[in-house]
């Protein structure tokens, strides 16, 4: 897929900062073009409420909002959530996730 402008495709993905004994996860929101990180959120869980402040703070800073928009992650499932699908929906961005290994 040919990108060809910023705020035409958002990546989202979770890692995992701090120790062992203090894990803290950093949910990000990134555009695929400028490989920019539009949203963010920093947490000591792994529900869905870091990935959702990350997404909202990412339409918060949403410049190109004439354009269609297409948000792709993984299977996770702060991504299949229906808070996270509501979201994107109610903002009219269209979800793509990795698809699924066939063994």
């Amino acid at each position: 897929m040919d990108i060809e402008r910023p705020d035409s495709v958002w990546v989202s993905d979770i890692t995992y900062v701090g120790t062992r004994t203090n894990p803290s996860y950093l949910a990000l929101v990134t555009d695929a073009y400028s490989k920019k990180i539009v949203g963010y959120n920093v947490s000591t869980s792994l529900s869905v409420d870091g990935s959702l402040k990350a997404l909202k703070m990412a339409l918060n800073n949403r410049k190109q909002r004439q354009y269609p928009l297409i948000h792709h992650s993984d299977r996770g499932l702060q991504y299949c959530s229906n808070d996270y699908q509501k979201l994107l929906n109610d903002n009219d961005i269209t979800p793509s996730r990795t698809p699924t290994k066939i063994q």
